[in-house]
């Protein structure tokens, strides 16, 4: 797992050796679970980059790649506790800007796991927001088509949804 972090720190920081003009951005999130995954998973929180290239003048096309966490939490009615879950997202990111002020963005792709006891799966990501010259910052619904690898009694969720807020620096 280590390899696979320090893999994925490498290719991020080498974006920014690909092209010094606009179009490249880092940044952060938080977010809650929400519907049957909120027995399972306290907190999301992650890191991305992304960069689009502008193919008309408010649409931009391109790609994203970060890496996405998942809090355990106590399962109900048991002293029992659910691992974390860390997945890897890859794939193709569009934004359209609404107008200079506004955007709304559309990730889709798939997630790769990093976590033993979970599997992988495609995931859809739609964003919107504020930005400026420098910073943009939004909220997004994200779903993960993923599930529990292992046989348990608690295996009831087959995608994993999040809400939450987040921001991003441009370069």
């Amino acid at each position: 797992m280590k390899k696979m972090i320090l893999s994925v720190v490498l290719t991020i920081a080498s974006l920014s050796a690909l092209n010094a003009q606009e179009g490249l951005k880092g940044g952060a999130y938080l977010g809650i679970p929400s519907g049957n995954s909120t027995d399972y998973f306290g907190l999301n929180y992650g890191v991305f980059a992304a960069f689009h290239y502008p193919v008309f003048e408010n649409l931009h096309l391109g790609a994203t790649a970060g890496v996405d966490f998942f809090s355990g939490k106590d399962v109900p009615g048991t002293n029992q506790k659910f691992k974390g879950f860390t997945v890897l997202p890859i794939g193709v990111s569009g934004q359209f800007n609404l107008s200079d002020e506004f955007f709304a963005t559309v990730d889709l792709g798939f997630a790769l796991s990093l976590s033993k006891d979970y599997t992988g799966g495609f995931f859809f990501q739609p964003k919107g927001g504020w930005q400026n010259e420098f910073v943009q910052v939004f909220f997004f619904i994200k779903n993960i088509s993923s599930e529990l690898d292992t046989a348990t009694e608690f295996k009831n969720f087959s995608s994993i949804t999040s809400i939450g807020v987040g921001g991003a620096y441009k370069f």
